[in-house]
C-alpha cells in the first residue's frame, strides 16, 4: 500500500488488488464495514502514522473509497473535526444550488410518494426535484441486489454515502428517459425507501452524511455486487 498527504488531516491510500487479496478482502467487505474491513482501516491508519506520520486529532474519521481498475482501490481518510467529507459536500452542495437555480425542477413529470400514496399511485409536488431521487437502504447488501443489474446506470448521475447506519443512494437524471427513470424509482422499492422529502435529506445529508462514491456510484456498485 502507498500513503500520501493531502493536507494536515487528510491522507489517501492506494490499495492494490494484490493488496485485497493478501488480506482475503472484496470492496464489499470494505462498504458493509464488516469486522475483517474495520481491522484492515485500524491497520491503514497505523501504517499510515509509521509511513508519513499521519495523526489523528479527534475520533470522528470520515473516509472515501474510489476503486480502481484493478479490482483495488484509494481510499481517502479525512480526520478535520467537526466536518463531513469534503467531495460529498461539494457534489451535495452543486446539487442545492441547481435545485436553487430551478434547473432540476420538472413539474411536469410525476413522481412517487411512498408515504401518502398506493406504489402504483403518482402525484406532482411542486416544492421538490423531479431530476433527483434519493433511495435509502438499511444494508449494504441490499444496496448491492439493487444494482446488481445495473439498470440504467450509464444514464444517470449517482453518488453513494452512509449517515446513521442506513446508506443512500442520490440519483439525478441525466439522459435517462422518464419511462426509465420512474422505473428504477419502481424497483427500489423492493429494496429501499424512496425518499419524499429529497431536499431536506440533501440538506441533512451535506451536514451528517459520509461519502463513499462520489461519482458513477450505480456503475460501481453494479461491478461490484457481480464480483
Amino acid at each position: 500500500m502507498k500513503y500520501r498527504r493531502i493536507d494536515k488531516d487528510t491522507i489517501q491510500c492506494i490499495v492494490t488488488g494484490e493488496d485485497m487479496d493478501e488480506r482475503g478482502l472484496t470492496l464489499g467487505d470494505i462498504f458493509e464495514r464488516s469486522e475483517r474491513a474495520e481491522g484492515f482501516l485500524r491497520e491503514l491508519i497505523e501504517e499510515a502514522h509509521e509511513e508519513i506520520g499521519y495523526e489523528l486529532s479527534s475520533p470522528s474519521v470520515a473516509m472515501q473509497i474510489t476503486p480502481v481498475q484493478d479490482d483495488g482501490m484509494i481510499i481517502t481518510i479525512s480526520n478535520e473535526s467537526g466536518s463531513t467529507f469534503r467531495s460529498f459536500l461539494e457534489h451535495m452542495k452543486d446539487v442545492m444550488e441547481a435545485i436553487a437555480n430551478g434547473s432540476l425542477t420538472g413539474d411536469e413529470h410525476q413522481f412517487i410518494d411512498t408515504k401518502s400514496k398506493p406504489k402504483d399511485d403518482y402525484y406532482i409536488d411542486d416544492d421538490q426535484p423531479e431530476d433527483v431521487r434519493i433511495f435509502e437502504f438499511d444494508s449494504m447488501s441490499d444496496v448491492l441486489d439493487f444494482a446488481k443489474d445495473g439498470f440504467a446506470a450509464g444514464q444517470v448521475k449517482s453518488v453513494f454515502g452512509a449517515a446513521d447506519d442506513k446508506y443512500y443512494l442520490i440519483i439525478t437524471k441525466n439522459r435517462c428517459s422518464w419511462k426509465n427513470f420512474n422505473k428504477l424509482s419502481a424497483k427500489a422499492f423492493d429494496y429501499a425507501t424512496v425518499v419524499t422529502d429529497v431536499k431536506g435529506k440533501l440538506i441533512y445529508l451535506s451536514e451528517h452524511g459520509e461519502g463513499l462514491i462520489e461519482k458513477g456510484a450505480l456503475t460501481t456498485l453494479k461491478k461490484i455486487a457481480r464480483g
